[in-house]
């Protein structure tokens, strides 16, 4: 089994296409070992089946180099056409973190309204320079290798989460905890904790809350060790 196949993030993702809950613009990032099996997986799923010279399986961009604007356009034309073999293409933009400006504008109508047949995966080793506009149009996964992130129990104890509490200050210290406290949750093969902080996460990601209530939310959702305080229960009206 490899590294991707352990990943509770990547594991949630394939949970979602199994449930045919796939989105038709969905941006990852992971380390670049995982990049040819994300895609070869993802063909399989959505074309139902893999091969690097799929009629619709469409490439723009490699492992080394953002497409250019060019590109994007010519793939903009490609994806609206019928499919060859599948009834569906998916295309694939790769280093898509690091887009420059016009060609990532040029992907933003193709992002938000694909045809109807067409899903676009960004695949990205960094998101840091991500145009914040294409994000907001994708469902955004990070998926993290156990080489390259520390893991760390979540607290259990009241003074622990006191402890914890009194120091977040932003989101973003609060999304490094939650990978953080995953990363131990798969390590322990916890998978039912690992779930649930990778719901939390999506609301981090995802959702306008401030850092307050996010926090919050999560110690209504993690300091009960009986399970009974779920996310959906507590916050249904965010789904």
């Amino acid at each position: 089994m490899s590294d991707l196949a352990l990943n509770v993030t990547w594991q949630n993702i394939l949970r979602e296409c199994e449930s045919e809950n796939i989105p038709h613009t969905r941006a990852i990032v992971s380390p670049s070992k995982w990049h040819d099996e994300i895609i070869e997986s993802l063909a399989n799923i959505i074309l139902g089946s893999y091969r690097p010279s799929h009629p619709d399986l469409l490439i723009a961009g490699s492992t080394d180099k953002a497409p250019d604007i060019d590109t994007c356009r010519n793939l903009i034309q490609d994806i609206a056409l019928r499919p060859l073999e599948s009834d569906k293409r998916l295309a694939v933009i790769m280093n898509a973190g690091r887009l420059n400006q016009n060609a990532g504008n040029s992907l933003l109508k193709l992002s938000e309204e694909p045809p109807s047949h067409a899903y676009i995966l960004f695949l990205m080793d960094d998101a840091k320079f991500f145009l914040g506009t294409l994000k907001s149009r994708s469902r955004f996964s990070v998926l993290i290798s156990d080489e390259s992130f520390d893991s760390a129990k979540p607290p259990e104890t009241e003074s622990e989460w006191l402890e914890w509490l009194s120091g977040k200050r932003d989101n973003a210290s609060i999304a490094s905890d939650l990978d953080s406290w995953t990363n131990y949750a798969v390590r322990e093969k916890d998978f039912m904790l690992a779930d649930k902080i990778y719901r939390l996460k999506l609301i981090n990601d995802r959702k306008n809350l401030s850092a307050a209530i996010m926090s919050d939310m999560i110690i209504l959702t993690l300091k009960d060790k009986e399970g009974s305080n779920e996310i959906e229960d507590i916050f249904n009206d965010i789904w």
